[in-house]
């Protein structure tokens, strides 16, 4: 007895339920076979360095390989990922360096010539004897009643005296005009006395090319001394005796007696 069902095959209404397997033929099996092989070759031709390329980390410098589509590069010639030749980046870096070399060497050839020039200016500064200059005297002399006046102003504003009233109304010893006289004294004894110590010249001096002693001088022990003793000496005469001996002699009188010589730029 035969089974009715044995003729009966179950079938899919379409293709995609994997139900059949389509009997492929050895032509179609190779024709498959070349297009993989084909798309194959071209990945591997054309796409595998742009994948490299990609995965490689920013943050890290690109590693060297072999450039084997070169015929120009060495066999032993190592090439970086994306880039030229290890030779013309070695090359590059060498130059870098050269010129920041070159630059370090020109900046202290540069420094050196700049500190020659100003030793050799400063060696070339000569100073000659001379006496005194009513120019400088008049800038120093406004200069001393400017500072004067503030340190009047100042007493006066502490104190609270009326300088009108006892200017008008002296004592009978008259201790306001020797204490006016004194005051301006003392600022114009300091006036002088420091900025003769340390800077050579007072601003009327220096404005005129004048100074006390050398500028070799200014570092010694007993200029100080000399300074002192000049800028008290001018005071005590009454700022008027040496310069107008200094004038009519031509001679600088102070300096002689006290050593502290006024000198001029040449």
């Amino acid at each position: 007895m035969v089974d009715p069902f044995e003729e009966f095959e179950f079938k899919p209404l379409t293709d995609g339920l994997g139900f059949h397997k389509k009997k492929t033929t050895p032509a179609a099996k190779a024709e498959a076979e070349a297009d993989t092989f084909t798309s194959q070759k071209f990945i591997k031709d054309q796409g595998l360095e742009l994948i490299e390329e990609s995965s490689v980390d920013p943050l890290r410098p690109p590693l060297p390989r072999k450039k084997a589509n070169t015929p120009a590069a060495a066999p032993g010639t190592l090439t970086e990922v994306g880039g030229d030749g290890s030779t013309s980046n070695s090359s590059a870096a060498v130059d870098e360096i050269l010129k920041t070399l070159q630059k370090s060497r020109r900046f202290d050839f540069e420094e050196k010539t700049a500190k020659n020039k100003i030793s050799q200016t400063a060696a070339k500064e000569e100073y000659k004897a001379t006496t005194w200059n009513f120019s400088s005297a008049l800038l120093d002399s406004m200069l001393v009643i400017a500072a004067s006046l503030l340190c009047m102003i100042i007493l006066l504003v502490i104190t609270k005296v009326d300088l009108i009233g006892n200017l008008t109304h002296p004592d009978e010893a008259g201790m306001i005009y020797i204490s006016t006289v004194a005051m301006f004294a003392t600022v114009a004894f300091i006036y002088m006395t420091v900025n003769r110590i340390f800077m050579g010249a007072t601003p009327g001096e220096w404005a005129f090319d004048q100074r006390i002693g050398t500028p070799k001088e200014l570092n010694t022990a007993g200029y100080a001394l000399k300074v002192v003793a000049r800028s008290a000496l001018v005071i005590v005469t009454g700022f008027i005796l040496f310069p107008i001996l200094s004038v009519l002699m031509n001679k600088d009188y102070a300096g002689k007696i006290t050593g502290a010589k006024l000198l001029k730029k040449v």
